[in-house]
């Protein structure tokens, strides 16, 4: 197939990054996968610098301008349609997304949207039409926003869920692990436990800390870790630091790291990762990256997260917001070590299973032909 992946953002944020590694999946397939982002952006830059060709963009986020702007950019993308005769358009982002449906339907090129957004849909007149009558398809990136998508918009003829996935070649339970807590005062023995991600409102950092009191109090074998994706300053990093420097007990228990060369290495230096968000997860790279490495996961009840963790098996669920809940369940594995590996192995088996970026391409190109072939195409 001839595939366009279109992405409308300035930055390279979670959604480009499923899209971008779906693209890169499709295309070692066999398949000839472009790019439509904004122009001038990380997005772009991004894109070309993993091989892709790459069209920029700039009329359908052109707020404020006038919408004139907005109707051009359509007619450029319905030429774009018809010199390069895609056998579909696969639209990641929101912007635009009526003109990119028209466009299609104009071009007889099917039209599908994948949605990794936990807000939920619009469900106006104008959204409604385009998802009834002008797309080709849905996909929805967890079971949550398609039944969203199924209350809120309803009746449309071809949707289904297709997860993420994660690069195998990239996470494996195999090969060496960094020594993070000896470099960072833990015993050898420590039990140790991290939580990976920004530092954002949603992700939950506060709620871990006051997990990591609890638990440390009753188990001063344990250690913990906030691994952030980057250390520049913010409101969250603020709070963290804050409550570092006023607990004698959290200066024990808890380190706060920057980014780190080798990610797969660090990941497997730990027994436990948490996902504490309250919020958000839509996709949860972040869990597929723990349960590649062989990491059990203890998760909140969000987003994509109950699609990913079996209760027991390959880690636990909690509710969002409840630090009492998070302290238990890790004192819980803590003292059982042998069951904790045990179900890392059985988050690698469901990565291998379920949600490698193969299958992830693989969902998505069986979802085009069932479409292309004009037949109605049940869950993925």
């Amino acid at each position: 197939m001839k595939i366009l992946h279109t992405a409308q953002i300035h930055w390279y944020n979670a959604e480009v990054q499923y899209a971008y590694d779906l693209a890169e999946a499709m295309a070692k397939m066999g398949h000839e996968v472009h790019i439509l982002t904004r122009k001038n952006t990380l997005s772009a830059q991004v894109a070309k610098e993993r091989g892709f060709r790459v069209f920029e963009e700039d009329g359908f986020n052109a707020k404020g301008v006038g919408f004139w702007k907005v109707f051009a950019a359509g007619h450029r993308l319905k030429l774009l349609l018809r010199r390069e005769r895609y056998d579909a358009v696969l639209v990641h982002r929101p912007e635009g997304l009526p003109l990119i449906a028209l466009a299609g339907k104009l071009t007889r090129t099917p039209v599908v949207r994948v949605r990794g957004d936990m807000r939920p849909v619009r469900s106006d007149p104008l959204n409604r039409y385009v998802y009834k009558k002008l797309l080709s398809g849905v996909v929805a990136s967890n079971l949550a926003i398609e039944k969203n998508l199924r209350e809120r918009i309803g009746g449309i003829e071809n949707l289904a869920t297709i997860h993420g996935g994660v690069s195998l070649g990239e996470f494996s339970d195999s090969g060496p692990a960094v020594d993070l807590g000896r470099e960072h005062g833990f015993a050898p023995d420590a039990f140790l436990v991290g939580l990976l991600g920004r530092l954002g409102e949603v992700k939950g950092h506060i709620d871990f800390l006051d997990a990591a009191k609890i638990a440390y109090g009753e188990n001063p074998r344990l250690g913990f870790f906030i691994l952030a994706k980057n250390l520049n300053e913010n409101a969250v990093l603020r709070r963290i630091k804050a409550r570092l420097e006023g607990d004698s007990d959290l200066q024990k228990a808890v380190r706060l790291v920057g980014r780190q060369d080798n990610l797969p290495a660090t990941l497997r230096a730990f027994d436990l990762g948490v996902i504490a968000s309250t919020g958000s997860e839509a996709n949860c790279r972040v869990g597929l990256e723990w349960m590649a490495c062989g990491r059990p996961i203890l998760a909140t009840r969000v987003g994509v997260l109950p699609d990913l963790v079996q209760e027991g098996v390959n880690g636990g669920l909690l509710p969002p917001g409840d630090p009492a809940a998070m302290a238990k369940k890790i004192l819980e594995l803590a003292g059982d070590p042998s069951r904790c590996a045990k179900m890392g192995k059985s988050a690698r088996a469901l990565v291998l299973e379920r949600f490698t970026v193969e299958r992830l391409a693989e969902g998505h190109i069986k979802f085009l032909e069932a479409i292309l072939s004009r037949r109605t195409c049940k869950i993925v």
